[in-house]
């Protein structure tokens, strides 16, 4: 008897092993935690843990993936990248073998394929990419058909439909993607809405999405930057949450209170290395032409192995070198590193190459106007440019002194002289430069937001039909943002 009963249990425990669940637990909560922290070591180890613990729970392989993610997207190494993305196939395996009547079942996909597509356009993998996208946006649009009350979902789906609107229609129609700002934002909004009245594992992801979306997509910018504060985000306690702050300080013209939030970040061994962080916290020092920016740029320069931003980290040397030390050779031989390093596949790294190619040294006034305007130190930008104006108002140029001249007027609320600025920057511009790309897109911008609907859409059709290197990419996705937000007007 005891021998029929010891084989019945073994029978039991071996059947058992098979049945994979999907069971979001405390411990995958604070593996979760630790990873999205960036305390990826801890988090591996309560991983490896709950493996032995609890095998037949697949969902430790969906919160897995974010070690793989977040490394790669931070770190850049392009060696570790070949090395992880088998991972990719054996995590879905795991999940697909799981239990197909839960809602992370087509969830856990989805979100493992579009994290893997993000990190392949990091190495520009686009077309890969791209089909990871379209296989994750039909994943979620079944499971939200399936189960529409599990609201996380629009995690996902809410920056995929906010997107689509920019993408060009005939791939739209292709691939089978709809959405709208409108929808994108509606989705995104009900899911931060949730997480303010229960806790949401994903609260820190849901309102970085819903920023994103409120400042690039809707031109809410103060309301995007307040998400941080309404939702408690501790920036003391995770670098991401760091870096997304310190950005939305920085853009929304509270460049000594990014510089604070930077200094406030996380450190030590329990963290992956961000050096990313470093070389803001030395563009953001530039921007209030503090003598010690340099030290932080070059920091970021000699530890980072990654290949994005380091054109634009030797451009912003060279412009240290012209507005602290007008160092002109300093200068030149900085942008002959930004030719020679890294690679230019983004946006600054395009501009800054552009740059680099012509040859032509910045004037030491704009420039430093250009940099006191990024910082948000709006009065003294267009004290120095109203002081030095004999020197540009008559002279030939390219348009770079109207249109600074006109950044710094909008940022004060003059928005009658600011459109003047702005209309003689397009005239005035050379058109191979963004001067007149992005005037044209800030006009459409003020006319928005005055209701004057028909000369905000003229200005907005201006701006795509500019196209400057380097910048005319997220320059176009925000012009076409705004038209569709003015058809629904």
């Amino acid at each position: 008897m005891r021998c029929i009963l010891w084989w019945f249990f073994t029978i039991l425990h071996f059947a058992s092993q098979g049945q994979q669940t999907l069971k979001l637990t405390e411990p995958l909560k604070q593996a979760y935690k630790d990873i999205s922290s960036l305390r990826i070591k801890k988090g591996e180890q309560q991983l490896s843990l709950l493996k032995l613990r609890d095998p037949n729970n697949a969902l430790v392989y969906y919160i897995e993936n974010y070690v793989d993610f977040f490394t790669l997207f931070i770190q850049e190494d392009k060696t570790k990248y070949k090395q992880l993305l088998k991972n990719r196939d054996k995590r879905l395996q795991k999940i697909k073998a799981a239990d197909s009547d839960s809602p992370y079942y087509l969830f856990c996909q989805a979100e493992i394929i579009l994290q893997w597509a993000t990190i392949k356009l990091k190495f520009d993998d686009k077309i890969s990419a791209a089909g990871d996208v379209y296989e994750a946006y039909k994943l979620l649009e079944r499971n939200k058909e399936k189960y529409p009350f599990f609201k996380e979902n629009n995690k996902s789906l809410s920056i995929i439909h906010a997107l689509a609107d920019s993408v060009p229609g005939w791939v739209r129609k292709i691939m089978g993607i709809k959405g709208s700002v409108e929808l994108g934002t509606l989705e995104i909004s009900e899911l931060a809405n949730q997480a303010l009245k229960s806790e949401n594992l994903f609260k820190d992801e849901i309102v970085a999405i819903y920023s994103y979306i409120l400042f690039y997509s809707n031109n809410k910018k103060e309301e995007a930057f307040g998400l941080f504060d309404r939702y408690h985000l501790d920036h003391t306690t995770n670098p991401l949450i760091t870096f997304l702050k310190a950005s939305l300080a920085h853009k929304t013209g509270r460049n000594d209170l990014a510089l604070t939030i930077l200094e406030q970040r996380p450190v030590g061994p329990d963290y992956i290395p961000f050096y990313y962080l470093d070389f803001m916290y030395g563009k953001f020092k530039l921007c209030k032409l503090d003598p010690d920016a340099n030290i932080h740029i070059l920091k970021f320069i000699d530890h980072f192995k990654g290949n994005h931003y380091i054109k634009e980290a030797y451009q912003k040397l060279a412009w240290y070198h012209i507005v602290i030390n007008k160092d002109i050779n300093s200068y030149r031989s900085n942008m002959k590193l930004c030719l020679s390093k890294g690679n230019a596949l983004i946006d600054e790294d395009i501009q800054a190459v552009k740059e680099a190619k012509a040859g032509q040294i910045p004037n030491d006034i704009l420039l430093r106007a250009r940099l006191l305007y990024d910082g948000g130190y709006y009065t003294r930008s267009q004290n120095l440019l109203i002081l030095q104006s004999e020197k540009f108002v008559q002279a030939i140029h390219d348009g770079e002194y109207y249109y600074r001249l006109a950044r710094v007027t909008e940022a004060l609320k003059n928005y009658h002289d600011a459109i003047d600025y702005y209309k003689l920057t397009i005239i005035k511009s050379d058109p191979g430069k963004y001067y007149a790309c992005n005037a044209a897109l800030q006009l459409g911008l003020i006319y928005e937001q005055q209701n004057k609907y028909t000369e905000a859409k003229k200005y907005f059709e201006k701006c795509l039909d500019l196209d400057p290197a380097g910048y005319s990419s997220s320059l176009h996705q925000k012009a076409k943002s705004g038209l569709d937000r003015i058809k629904k007007k």
